[in-house]
């Protein structure tokens, strides 16, 4: 697994391992899964990337949270004490779908993570890799604004640039949805109806969040997989029964 590098920070995803069954690979505990083995995958990645990992408890709602540092640990801003520590290499969950974590002067930060199988990962970083944020935007998220709320986060702790990265996702030529969904998504962001390579109604996920990232000054970057089409990610639509790849952030 191979970083790229965003702003400073390091980025990661996690593919599907090689092998039989729908979960070969999965880091969500979420989805049926044996939890020790997911455990021990996410223990793994820790190793592998040098640094202690923060998840979240996703629940497709807008709420971010910000990540402070309590002797040397991550706490929820304005919290005493620091998160829960379920595992080796691992903190959380927090409950939200998006976190932010201000990593100046703080060595060994953790990184953050975004669990999809579709959904929109999103990740963020300000000042040199230091501030960053990691944010799950399916189709309510993003509709209900939950990339602007990440981005004032952000803004809140840093001056300067912002940079995002859009991991894979379900593309405009696959998410098919109804009609009814596409006029009532469209009131809201418009420009996110599409039409799939089939000539049904559809929505373009990242696309929209492209667009509304550099409405807001953002300088986006977008892999262009599509999970429904690459069989080495995760696709709830492909399979309902699948696991969850991650896209992780890593401060500077």
């Amino acid at each position: 697994m191979t970083p790229t590098l965003l702003a400073g920070a390091r980025v990661y995803l996690t593919e599907v391992d090689p092998g039989t069954g729908p979960l070969a690979g999965n880091v969500g505990l979420h989805v049926g899964d044996d939890p020790a083995l997911v455990r021990r995958r996410r223990e793994a990645l820790a190793h592998l990337i040098g640094r202690d990992v923060v998840w979240m408890d996703q629940t497709h709602s807008t709420r971010v949270e910000a990540l402070a540092r309590v002797e040397g640990a991550p706490r929820l801003a304005g919290a005493s004490s620091s998160l829960e520590a379920p595992a080796p290499g691992e903190w959380g969950p927090v409950r939200a779908d998006g976190i932010v974590i201000d990593a100046r002067g703080w060595v060994g930060a953790p990184g953050l993570a975004v669990q999809t199988a579709d959904c929109l990962p999103v990740v963020l970083a300000a000042d040199a890799g230091r501030v960053v944020a990691a944010v799950h935007a399916g189709r309510r998220g993003l509709l209900g604004g939950i990339l602007t709320r990440a981005v004032d986060a952000i803004r809140e702790l840093a001056d300067g640039p912002i940079d995002a990265l859009i991991g894979p996702a379900i593309c405009g030529s696959c998410y098919e949805v109804p009609v009814q969904m596409v006029r009532e998504s469209e009131a809201v962001v418009p420009g996110i109806g599409a039409v799939t390579s089939w000539g049904t109604p559809s929505l373009d996920l990242p696309r929209a969040a492209a667009a509304l990232l550099a409405d807001a000054g953002v300088c986006v970057e977008i892999d262009p997989r599509c999970t429904l089409e690459d069989g080495d990610l995760f696709s709830y639509r492909a399979d309902p029964a699948c696991g969850r790849q991650a896209l992780i952030i890593v401060p500077a």
